[in-house]
């Protein structure tokens, strides 16, 4: 005995093969190569200093701004803790996406009724602010998450968590024209982000 298929079911079916295919290739058909994150990199000011370490004068990138890279074994455990506590608690146990931190953020927003708590892992941060166009960037859409959401767990399948957070500390934005945490330092307190 043949099993017959109705036709509605078949046209049913590749109609829903259709559909998947190209909502997959909508969010994540346009995003960048984890290979391209080494050229995507904030490019480190120049820093001319005499024989004694002190400042002579440092070349600043019109569009880069201050920019200062320290291996994260440098960069003291209390200010790594710190940026951990505040930015993402739970970045040791999770594979690149907190979905209690992502609950948690859409609970307090939604009692607040408006954009109060972000849920973005450190990882999050690392992907949209390093892989995303700028444009991209800054939207505030259900794609955009999606598709940051899917480059951190790439990205923490590939990178170790220590160098996802060093990656973090020496390229995120420390306010105007500073990336790096040793950027920060130098220009807030004027002095290394080893002395602090």
């Amino acid at each position: 005995m043949r099993l017959k298929i109705p036709v509605k079911y078949i046209i049913f079916f590749f109609s829903l093969l259709i559909f998947a295919a190209t909502g997959w290739w909508w969010l994540f058909g346009s995003l960048p190569d984890l290979t391209e994150l080494n050229s995507r990199l904030h490019i480190p000011s120049i820093r001319i200093e005499d024989r004694y370490g002190r400042l002579l004068y440092e070349s600043l990138s019109e569009s880069e701004g201050r920019h200062a890279v320290l291996p994260l074994d440098l960069i003291p455990h209390a200010l790594q803790q710190a940026t951990i506590a505040t930015e993402d608690r739970n970045f040791y146990q999770h594979p690149g996406v907190d979905v209690t931190g992502i609950l948690r953020a859409f609970w307090i927003n939604l009692r607040g009724g408006e954009s109060l708590a972000g849920g973005s892992t450190i990882t999050q941060q690392v992907a949209r602010n390093l892989l995303l166009t700028p444009e991209e960037r800054y939207e505030r859409t259900l794609r955009r998450k999606l598709r940051e959401a899917w480059l951190a767990w790439q990205l923490s399948r590939r990178y170790t968590k220590d160098e996802i957070l060093a990656l973090y500390l020496n390229q995120m934005n420390y306010g105007g024209m500073l990336y790096g945490v040793e950027a920060a330092a130098q220009t807030y307190f004027g002095k290394s982000a080893t002395q602090l």
